[in-house]
């Protein structure tokens, strides 16, 4: 997963609304090891509504945009 990758979220306790939405990853946050852990995203035109949270686990997302290069 990488900055720019389109995201759906599958599961959100603090938002159910956001469910299924998809999103933009803006930002990778690593633990010690340096696997990504949680990552920043936006929802839709960038600004977002106060309601949203703006931050997810990976196990809480699912990547559904991947450029596969060969």
């Amino acid at each position: 997963m990488k900055i720019g990758d389109k995201v759906r979220v599958t599961k959100c306790d603090v938002c159910p609304k956001v469910v299924g939405k998809t999103a933009t990853v803006t930002k990778l946050n690593s633990s010690e090891d340096g696997v990504p852990t949680s990552v920043g995203v936006t929802f839709g035109r960038g600004r977002p509504q106060k309601s949203r949270p703006v931050a997810f686990l990976i196990d809480e997302i699912s990547l559904i945009d991947i450029d596969v290069q060969v």
